[in-house]
């Protein structure tokens, strides 16, 4: 995959492109660091249906939209996080599955004011406010068009707080480029950092369009239960917690399953895979920053 700079380009028009690829990949292509483990630590070529990291969701993103004829992506990174972005003379449109937007997010140079473009759309999930309304996620960006920086922020509805609040928020410099792919070496050592305090596959079916998770949080437990799916947990479109082995749990997994092609006790032996070859890499002096497994 070519590596652009990151400046305008000619306009063109790959709208429906990218709107088709940015939702396959979010109900294909899972965001899953369980995945990731399996791609970097694993023995087995990891099929794409369990998931990949963000970084390559939106390489899986570029790779589709430039094979069905569209415009090649620009990479940059903002603590460890990357989407595709594509620059043209009018605009940049963001493709980014691991916040996951309903369709794409397109900053428009002619809507500046004061050199400063602000759009947003929906994403997923979209769950339901008190009375039942919709209360879609946000993705939020925020383009400075003298210096070329971009600013992305993910919102989301809780239910318990009954307000949105800021999941995720990123802010990409021009030069902050990514090699592509990102080397091996690099990659394995990002996946047993401090940061990476639990395990996770998240799917968004392709017919209710609800966004589920499944999760094996790190902290709080002796190393030597890390490996423990006691300890697994998911969390529903709405964003309620439900532990291992409840009847919430298993409703939820259920169509997580059926998303990946797999059956529910699979998707739990993946997980807990993914968690072994963590344990095995991991220093066993890490310690993890708090993971909040409390219903949003």
């Amino acid at each position: 995959m070519r590596i652009n700079q990151y400046a305008r380009k000619p306009l063109r028009d790959d709208s429906a492109i990218f709107a088709e690829v940015l939702d396959e990949v979010i109900r294909e292509v899972p965001y899953s660091s369980a995945g990731s483990l399996q791609q970097f630590y694993g023995s087995e070529p990891l099929e794409w249906r369990w998931g990949r990291g963000c970084g390559w969701q939106a390489f899986e993103v570029a790779r589709r939209v430039e094979e069905r004829g569209g415009a090649t992506a620009t990479f940059m990174v903002s603590g460890g996080h990357v989407p595709a972005l594509y620059v043209d003379s009018a605009a940049i449109t963001v493709l980014d599955p691991y916040m996951p937007h309903v369709a794409p997010l397109r900053l428009e140079r002619a809507d500046a004011v004061d050199s400063v473009v602000r759009a947003e759309v929906d994403a997923y999930p979209i769950r339901e406010g008190r009375n039942g309304e919709p209360a879609p996620s946000r993705l939020r960006g925020t383009w400075w068009t003298l210096d070329g920086s971009l600013r992305l922020e993910y919102l989301r509805y809780g239910p318990c707080r009954e307000d949105y609040a800021p999941y995720r928020a990123y802010t990409f410099r021009p030069g902050s480029m990514l090699p592509v792919p990102p080397p091996d070496g690099l990659m394995r050592r990002i996946l047993v950092s401090p940061m990476q305090n639990n395990l996770s596959i998240r799917t968004v079916h392709r017919d209710d369009r609800k966004m589920r998770e499944v999760v094996l949080p790190f902290p709080g437990r002796p190393r030597d239960q890390l490996v423990d799916r006691s300890h697994l947990i998911t969390k529903d479109n709405q964003g309620a917690v439900s532990p291992y082995g409840s009847a919430g749990f298993d409703r939820d997994l259920e169509p997580m399953a059926d998303t990946i092609g797999c059956a529910p006790a699979d998707l739990i032996e993946f997980v807990m895979d993914s968690a072994a070859l963590y344990d095995k890499a991991a220093p066993l002096d890490r310690v993890w920053p708090e993971y909040s497994a409390v219903s949003e």
